[in-house]
């Protein structure tokens, strides 16, 4: 299995951030480039990327005292054996460090997962900036 990681700073105070990205059906607010996000009960997503192009999530886990949550994809684009993320986001000096870490099978979608995500904390440090 491959795993990603991808973080960025955030000069805020890290409730405020988890206020925010740790809204499992609030991914919109700060993940770009999504066109849509359609809750499915309390612990599923369905997001739009594009005509046609649909990715179901489910929210596995959620420590809001530890501000971390743990979703698995769910698509018909990947054909993975396993793709979870863990969203977490840690009090540090000045601010906090909001974090993307993804556990994939098969290895090789690390490649185009990587620098989504990469994308995905940028966004993060977009939105509070």
């Amino acid at each position: 299995m491959a795993e990603t990681h991808a973080e960025t700073f955030v000069a805020r105070d890290a409730d405020e951030v988890w206020k925010v990205v740790g809204n499992f059906q609030g991914i919109k607010d700060w993940f770009p480039g999504l066109q849509d996000v359609k809750a499915d009960g309390d612990d599923v997503r369905v997001i739009a990327m594009g005509p046609g192009v649909e990715v179901r999530e489910t929210l596995l886990s959620r420590d809001d005292a530890n501000r971390r949550l743990t979703y698995k994809v769910e698509s018909a684009l990947f054909t993975a054996n396993k793709y979870e993320t863990t969203l977490s986001v840690t009090p540090t000096d000045g601010g906090c460090v909001a974090a993307l870490d993804a556990v994939l099978d098969p290895d090789d979608m690390a490649a185009l997962i990587g620098p989504v995500y990469e994308n995905a904390v940028q966004g993060i440090a977009t939105r509070f900036a």
